[in-house]
């Protein structure tokens, strides 16, 4: 279930689009990293980018949109900071650092979109803790940076895992099931629009969705 290989650009240069988290400071405006008049856009995150491939894809068609995301691994980050650069996205930035931590460093209901699609499921049983999803923790943290009515999205190809995510959810009544859209940037009949998607699908795996909001209800809090 890892990611695929990739080979980082020798001239790679993640200037102005990729930022390392621990050198940022707290608490993390996100809109800071645009600066301008970007500012006042609303500003969805993902949660491990990858190569980028969502960032460049949704970023292009949502220009009214700031785009952050969010990748631990220092390869993957610089694949895709370089990957924005080049293509000149200017509503698209990546920091590095753990998930969890840059979401504690956000104020409070500054996100209006949370994505994380085909998260690594961690199978093993030794390895579960890693599961972000089955983690209050990060749920919690989830909750405090949505403002009210935005969507976490998440997406797996992993039966037990999707069961788990539903069940953590379940538990969080701040986090109210919605119905799951797909970014805009998916093809028809995708639920995510990834290349890991379309690899998945050709292998002949199931792919599984699940939405909630932030809770915006009188008692909910």
């Amino acid at each position: 279930m890892g990611r695929s290989h990739v080979r980082t650009r020798r001239d790679a240069d993640p200037a102005g689009y990729g930022f390392a988290l621990d050198e940022l400071e707290r608490p993390l405006d996100p809109r800071g990293l645009f600066g301008g008049e970007a500012r006042q856009a609303p500003v969805e995150v993902e949660i491990g980018s990858g190569k980028g491939s969502f960032l460049v894809a949704e970023s292009e068609v949502r220009p009214d949109t700031l785009f952050l995301g969010v990748e631990r691994a220092r390869r993957y980050w610089l694949y895709a900071a370089d990957r924005l650069r080049r293509r000149e996205r200017p509503n698209a930035r990546i920091v590095r650092g753990d998930a969890r931590d840059a979401l504690d460093a956000m104020p409070e209901g500054s996100v209006s979109g949370l994505h994380l699609y085909f998260p690594d499921p961690w199978p093993k049983r030794r390895h579960a803790h890693r599961r972000l999803l089955i983690q209050p923790e990060f749920l919690a943290a989830c909750e405090r940076v949505l403002a009210a009515g935005a969507p976490l999205r998440v997406v797996t190809d992993d039966p037990g895992y999707f069961d788990q995510i539903e069940a953590a959810l379940a538990a969080r009544p701040k986090l109210v099931r919605s119905r799951y859209e797909p970014p805009a940037s998916a093809n028809e009949g995708e639920l995510a629009g990834s290349n890991f998607e379309r690899k998945y699908r050709v292998e002949g795996r199931r792919i599984q969705a699940v939405a909630a909001v932030r809770a915006s209800v009188p008692g909910v809090s």
